[in-house]
C-alpha cells in the first residue's frame, strides 16, 4: 500500500511528530510505500530536529529518507531552505513554488494530511 504523508503541523508540538514518525516507522516495517511531504511550518523540521540536542532527532534520523520533497516557499518562509539542501532533501517548488500532490495521487498514494 502507498501512503503519503503531507505535513503541514507546526513543530513546536514534537507530540505530534513523535506521532507522526512512529507511525512512518511502523508502515515501513509493514512493507508500506510511505513518502513525507514537508509544507509551510512543518519544513522548519529539517532545521530544528536535525539538531543532536533536539528530543526527536534520533526519530527525525530515522525517517528522514521518507522525505521525498521539501516544499521550497515555505522553507525560504521558514529559513530552512539551507537545512535542507544540506540534509540532501528534495526541495521542490513546482506548484507556484510549493508541492504539487497531484503526481502522487496518480501514483496511487493514500494522502494523509497531518
Amino acid at each position: 500500500m502507498k501512503t503519503l504523508f503531507y505535513v503541514l503541523k507546526d513543530p513546536s508540538n514534537t507530540m505530534d511528530y513523535y506521532h507522526l514518525f512512529l507511525n512512518v516507522k511502523d508502515l515501513r516495517k509493514k512493507n508500506y510505500d510511505v513518502k513525507i511531504i514537508l509544507e509551510g511550518y512543518a519544513t522548519s523540521i529539517v532545521q530544528k530536529m536535525s539538531d543532536k540536542n533536539h528530543p526527536l532527532n534520533v526519530a527525525y534520523e530515522d525517517i528522514k529518507s521518507s522525505i521525498v520533497a521539501v516544499c521550497r516557499g515555505c522553507a525560504i518562509a521558514t529559513k530552512s531552505l539551507e537545512a535542507a539542501e544540506a540534509q540532501g532533501l528534495p526541495v521542490i517548488g513546482n506548484l507556484e513554488n510549493h508541492v504539487a500532490l497531484e503526481p502522487f495521487i496518480k501514483d496511487g498514494y493514500n494522502v494523509v494530511v497531518f
